[in-house]
């Protein structure tokens, strides 16, 4: 997600995109370690929104233990 992001600000010749959207759910990855990618690439002002398409039932968040 990384290089394709950058990929993207390269070939838009700009520092930030407006909305970076997600459109194919890998469901090996976590959705939470998706967020959290997508929190740090907010935090270093490359994004200012994020979205995610595709995301269904399958889609399982990690488990935490409270």
């Amino acid at each position: 997600m990384k290089k394709s992001l950058e990929g993207s600000l390269k070939r838009l010749k700009t520092d930030y995109i407006d909305l970076y959207y997600l459109h194919r759910v890998d469901p090996n990855v976590p959705i939470e370690d998706i967020a959290y990618l997508m929190k740090n690439c907010i935090k270093q002002v490359k994004i200012k929104h994020w979205g995610i398409s595709e995301a269904g039932i399958e889609t399982k968040p990690m488990q935490y233990v409270l």
